[in-house]
């Protein structure tokens, strides 16, 4: 842009001596003087129109160029402490859900149980039987439904009301009865009809 407004100060300068020249050879004195007042005015209203363009340019460019640093000064503190905070929270989440055990509470003893060990679980009545790895069996005083919040985070999924299941231990999907699962100990979990998509999600289907 600046090189523009060279070419055309320049053009209206050269302009201006080739007019006085002209007037110079042709005119009296008088036409000659009226000639360079017009000339002067000429040259006066374009370069004034010339700054003014340069003046709006550079005030727009100097407001941008404001804009911009302003952007680039704000302080990303606040989001750096939020993202941090969440990773520190993750990471505490993480660390208690590879260390925690779930009670399971007995008539003469309190089992503190991986769920990870935990094959399934079977309502029965108010009761609830935990089968764990091995095939041991305990029979423990509280719902399934207790369990069933208990154990959720933990990747077991309600397969049927009577029935929560460990995913990791599923052998199959068998067609049959609507679907049923077969665990890896050979224990045929039914699969009911509400429950069959968020089983079949939860399976990878």
């Amino acid at each position: 842009m600046n090189n523009k407004v060279i070419f055309g100060l320049v053009f209206i300068f050269n302009y201006g001596i080739q007019v006085c020249c002209a007037g110079f050879l042709n005119m009296g004195s008088s036409e000659l003087i009226a000639l360079l007042i017009v000339g002067i005015l000429f040259f006066a209203f374009f370069f004034g129109i010339f700054f003014l363009i340069y003046f709006l340019i550079k005030k727009s460019r100097d407001h941008q160029s404001a804009i911009i640093a302003s952007s680039v000064a704000i302080n990303f503190s606040q989001p750096d402490h939020y993202q941090t905070k969440c990773v520190e929270e993750n990471e505490e989440k993480t660390i208690i859900k590879a260390t925690a055990n779930i009670a399971l509470p007995q008539h003469n003893e309190t089992r503190y149980v991986d769920p990870q060990d935990v094959v399934r679980c079977e309502a029965d009545n108010n009761y609830t039987n935990f089968i764990l790895i091995g095939d041991e069996k305990l029979l423990i005083s509280k719902s399934l439904k207790e369990y069933t919040d208990l154990l959720k985070p933990f990747g077991f999924v309600r397969s049927h009301q009577s029935h929560l299941v460990n995913p990791k231990f599923v052998k199959s999907w068998l067609k049959e009865d609507g679907g049923t699962l077969l665990m890896k100990n050979g224990d045929k979990i039914p699969v009911s009809k509400p429950n069959r998509d968020a089983v079949k999600i939860i399976l990878g289907k």
